[in-house]
This record gives C-alpha cells, structure tokens and sequence, in this order.
C-alpha cells in the first residue's frame, strides 16, 4: 500500500498551475470588446475596423485596448503589418498621457520584430514572414513573462525583479521606474504607429495557480 501510494505521489504534476479555455478577444465581425485609449470609451470603426474578418488599422485610430482585464495569462495572436505597431501588456487605464507610458510593449515590425521595446531583445534573430502572417504568443504568470514569435522563444523577464528594474532605469520610462509595468491585472493593447496593420485569431486564457 505504501509503495502504491508512493508511486501515484510521483505521477503528480509538480505544480498547480492551470489553464482555463481559450477565450476569442476580437469575434472576427465586430469591435466589441475593445476600448479607444483616446476616449476610454467602446472602440468605433474609423481608423480600426473589422476588415476581411481581422482587426485592422489603416490610418490615425489611436491606440487600443480590451475591456477586460487579465492578471496570468497565455496570449496568442498573428499580425501583418507594413511598417511599425506593438502589442502592450498590463496596460493601466489610470496613466496619464500615452499608453506606452507603463505599459510594455512587444513590438512589430515588418522586418525586425519581437523585443520587448527598449528592454529585452530577442536572445536570436527571429523568423519574420516580413510580407504574411507572424503568430505571436505570451505567457505571463506573476510577473514572469515569456515570449514568442512564429514558434521560436525570444526571451524571458520578472517584472520587478534587478535584471528588470535595471533596464527599465536605462530607458526611456525611467521617470516611471516605479509602475512601469507593475499593475498586476492590465489590459492587452495595440498600437497606433501610423503603418497598416492587422491582428486575427486573438484569443487568451487566464492561468490559475
């Protein structure tokens, strides 16, 4: 009996950490569910809107973000663009002036993306499908991130670690050192750069501990 017991001890996952189903961001019909960080209000089509079932931004629309909050979570997602936008975790809707302000961005680019901006390169250069579809993925749980572009790991970070807080003091957000990313249940968001871009198949699931 003790053996027995011993042997089911070990088949056990040695955390307890969980993932819910995924859950669609962007229903390929509508802008439900997105914000404008202009107005803080409902997303309205002009310079995004729902195009050939994607999420598109053809001119000044400004930045975006989910209704909803996340706090641990896995994100996936594909992205097209010709020339320049990112993908902002943690946003905080109490920051004053640009999103980007606290929050951290993983940048896009036609033809060099994947950092997470003005922090932590990619430890190699990515595959960027610089004219198609580029599948992003991020895991974020308790502050510990890990990223990815078309399959491939780019890096990974602890929010508020030294490693962390010693960059983000070398950067440009340094005046925000403090909250610099440190708001634990922030929205997704995009970027507004100026270029075409588009996002499909968005979707998210929360990580329970």
């Amino acid at each position: 009996m003790k053996s027995f017991l011993i042997c089911i001890a070990l088949t056990l996952p040695l955390t307890s950490v969980s993932a819910e189903e995924w859950k669609q961001l962007f229903d390929g019909k509508t802008l439900n569910g997105w914000m404008s960080w202009r107005t803080k209000k409902p997303l309205k089509e002009g310079g995004w809107q729902v195009k050939d079932g994607t999420l598109h931004h053809s001119k000044r629309g400004g930045d975006i973000y989910t209704a909803e909050a996340f706090e641990n979570f896995e994100l996936e997602l594909e992205w097209k663009t010709t020339g320049n936008s990112g993908i902002f975790i943690r946003v905080d809707t109490n920051a004053k002036g640009a999103i980007y302000s606290l929050a951290p961005e993983m940048q896009i680019m036609r033809r060099n993306a994947g950092q997470l901006y003005a922090l932590y390169p990619p430890t190699k250069k990515p595959t960027i499908h610089a004219d198609g579809w580029n599948k992003v993925k991020i895991r974020l749980v308790n502050g510990h991130g890990t990223h990815w572009l078309n399959g491939q790991k780019l890096y990974e970070y602890q929010i508020g670690s030294q490693d962390w807080n010693k960059r983000v003091a070398k950067s440009k957000f340094k005046k925000n050192i403090k909250h610099f990313g440190m708001k634990a249940k922030g929205h997704i968001g995009f970027q507004d750069h100026g270029a075409s871009v588009s996002f499909r198949n968005i979707r998210i699931r929360t990580i329970k501990e």
